[in-house]
């Protein structure tokens, strides 16, 4: 029997395996996988908010929400009171960022699994457990980022939230400026093959965005349980400028507009004693338009989009908690999304024909579920579950076409806490990958002069994936974690060339067959007190990325396209009660991606930088930070190797070489509790 078979057979073999051990086994005491961390622990630190408090939990890492279609799928790696947070497009940091530190209880390390609590498809989660007071708390934080070239870039944002246990109230404004930091100023060299001497580009660059966002949630008991509702208003612009001086002198002006919306509930009710039933609902809309102009002496190019994407959802899941030992879960999504996108090229006012420039892409989607924990021993506990998705993908353009997707998705995860400060998780699961509509719409890149196609006949990639997971604690606030991630894939997308009507060839996202994907990754918190740094925190979190794949045009194997090889980030804090401050420093090792196109090699880099701040906490509600960013200032890379022809059978024609040195800046913030 193939791998893949054999494996959903298991898995739905070992869904039946607790119903056994129930009738074997007596009820077992309390789970060792939830660690709790109390306001006792947190109080030697310096922290002013429940992010701040998340990021001292140790060996834990932070993953916002992903940008994938669907609520299930959507899902970051922290529960507020037990309950995932309602919208999918406010960011965990910003949510948790709301939340003063003293509103919260304590907070739970949930490691594999517990009973009453929804995963969310992570190894770990954070559950954060708030205090119930009818005094409400009004934050005000007001920031601002002064870079270099005499721009001031202020950000403010108010918080009224207020937690009456049953009923909870949480309102936000943010009014924010941003800027690009990779729209630096830099260099092009262009060094051709056939002889000719080097051209060289000054590129004078500058860019930002500014907006407003509106948060609401509120809470309240509703027929027997509780209703929360969100709703998230964000429009937002972002303009670029950049002028290319040779000789000559070409200019490019980018302007591009977004308007978000959001809009949510989430139900959840008792059922008798053993029964919960969770229903989920979701909307969302965002409408963006983009204009970007190029003028040269010689040439006037205008690149035009307009697109608007919807997104519909509703689920369930009814929670059977059969005993303390055995929960079961089934669960119903249904997801309606689509995207009308509409994009134009003209040069010198005559229009360019590109593919797939008028699409809209609409995907009719419903999943349904099966999920079964069993804690067979304090020690051991085992997840299994399947998942089968129904998918239909249309889409009207110059190529009308309609697919319709099956897939079973088996999952089996096992947790093992033995004595000692040693705990182990393997999983396996299938995993299926979720089509980004942009793929299907062209896009150009006036500054390098690339077109990317669409590609109406994209299929989502399918993937084996196998996790091994160690983590060792040791004292009250370390850990260290390793991890091994193992993907076969099926139905790679990467870049592949595509024929338009008229024989011209456009680069493209497609499916370039099957390959395989590995991460070795450690993550490390360490306290420095025995070092002699009293209060003394060094976190670090990093990973080796290896793949393989075969190359569409030369048929030989390579890395997969946008694959760094190394990402790693170094923090380090310590807080001096006694001065009331914090200070310390962070970095990151920065970027180094390479791009397969049908007619180009293309290498983006970012060196590494560094970061310093600094907090002073003069009363428990009041917080001031500095930050020194970007030390001592990140070159940004973008290399191109062009061909005559595709990569198989044509020359190097030429060599693009572009640096951009930013600059460091300074950020300063200060945060008030009323």
């Amino acid at each position: 029997m193939p791998f893949p078979k054999a494996l959903m057979c298991a898995a739905a073999l070992v869904c039946g395996l607790p119903v056994i051990a129930q009738a074997q086994t007596p009820d077992a005491p309390a789970s060792r996988q939830v660690i709790p961390y109390d306001q006792a622990f947190f109080s030697a630190f310096q922290v002013q908010s429940a992010l701040d408090m998340v990021n001292r939990v140790p060996g834990f890492t932070l993953k916002n929400v992903d940008q994938v279609r669907g609520f299930a799928a959507a899902a970051g790696n922290v529960l507020i009171d037990g309950q995932r947070p309602t919208s999918k497009t406010d960011k965990l940091t910003d949510i948790l960022n709301r939340i003063p530190a003293g509103t919260v209880e304590r907070i739970d390390l949930i490691i594999g699994g517990t009973e009453g609590i929804d995963m969310q498809g992570q190894t770990q989660v954070v559950n954060i457990i708030r205090k119930a007071s009818a005094k409400p708390t009004l934050t005000v934080i007001a920031s601002a980022r002064f870079l270099s070239n005499g721009w001031v870039k202020p950000t403010g944002r108010i918080t009224y939230s207020r937690n009456a246990g049953d009923k909870t109230l949480e309102l936000s404004a943010t009014v924010f400026n941003s800027f690009d930091e990779e729209a630096s100023p830099g260099d092009k060299t262009v060094y051709p093959t056939n002889g000719s001497p080097p051209r060289r580009t000054q590129i004078l660059s500058e860019a930002g965005g500014k907006g407003v966002e509106l948060n609401a949630i509120a809470s309240h008991p509703l027929w027997g349980g509780k209703l929360t509702v969100n709703g998230k208003w964000t429009p937002d612009t972002y303009t670029g400028n950049y002028r290319f001086i040779t000789d000559t002198t070409a200019v490019e002006n980018l302007d591009y507009s977004e308007d978000l919306r959001e809009g949510g509930f989430q139900y959840v009710r008792p059922l008798g004693k053993v029964f919960t039933l969770k229903l989920n609902g979701l909307s969302k809309y965002t409408h963006e338009e983009g204009d970007d102009l190029y003028i040269s002496p010689s040439e006037e190019t205008r690149f035009r989009e307009d697109s608007v994407e919807k997104e519909n959802i509703v689920s369930g899941q009814l929670i059977w908690t059969r005993s303390e030992r055995l929960t079961y879960e089934v669960g119903l999504e249904k997801a309606y999304n689509s995207r009308d996108s509409d994009t134009g090229l003209t040069v010198n006012g005559a229009v360019v024909d590109l593919p797939a420039s008028r699409v809209k892409v609409e995907e009719d989607r419903t999943e349904a579920s099966f999920l079964a924990t069993w804690r067979a021993t304090p020690a051991l506990s085992v997840e299994t579950g399947l998942k089968y998705e129904w998918s239909t993908l249309s889409q009207t353009s110059e190529r009308p076409d309609e697919k319709r997707f099956g897939y079973a998705k088996p999952k089996v995860q096992v947790t093992w806490s033995p004595k000692g400060p040693w705990q182990y998780l393997l999983r396996v699961e299938r995993v299926l990958g979720q089509l980004d509509f942009d793929d299907f719409v062209s896009s150009i890149d006036l500054m390098d002069s690339t077109v990317k196609a669409g590609n109406v006949s994209l299929e989502p990639d399918k993937r084996w994936e196998t996790e091994l997971n160690a983590s060792y604690r040791f004292g009250d606030k370390g850990a260290l974690m390793l991890k091994y991630i193992h993907k076969n894939v099926s139905d790679v997308i990467d870049r592949v060339p595509i024929v338009a009507a008229d024989g011209s060839v456009f680069d493209a996202k497609g499916n370039i067959g099957d390959g395989t994907a590995e991460e070795i990754g450690a993550t490390l918190t360490l306290p420095m007190d025995r070092f002699r740094i009293p209060g003394g925190l060094l976190k670090f979190n990093g990973s080796v990325f290896l793949s393989e794949v075969t190359d569409p045009v030369t048929k030989e194997k390579r890395r997969l396209s946008r694959q760094t090889e190394t990402d790693w980030l170094l923090e380090f804090s310590q807080d001096l009660p006694v001065r009331r401050t914090q200070w310390g420093f962070s970095v990151w090792n920065g970027y180094d991606e390479k791009v397969y196109r049908a007619s180009e090699i293309s290498y983006a880099r970012g060196s590494a930088k560094l970061n310093l701040f600094a907090e002073y906490k003069p009363t428990p509600k009041l917080l001031w930070r500095v930050e020194l960013n970007n030390l001592p200032g990140r070159v940004y890379d973008y290399d191109r190797v062009r061909y005559d022809g595709d990569r198989a059978t044509g020359t190097v024609r030429a060599l693009e070489l572009t640096r951009n040195r930013s600059k460091p800046w300074l950020f300063i913030r200060v945060r008030k509790e009323l």
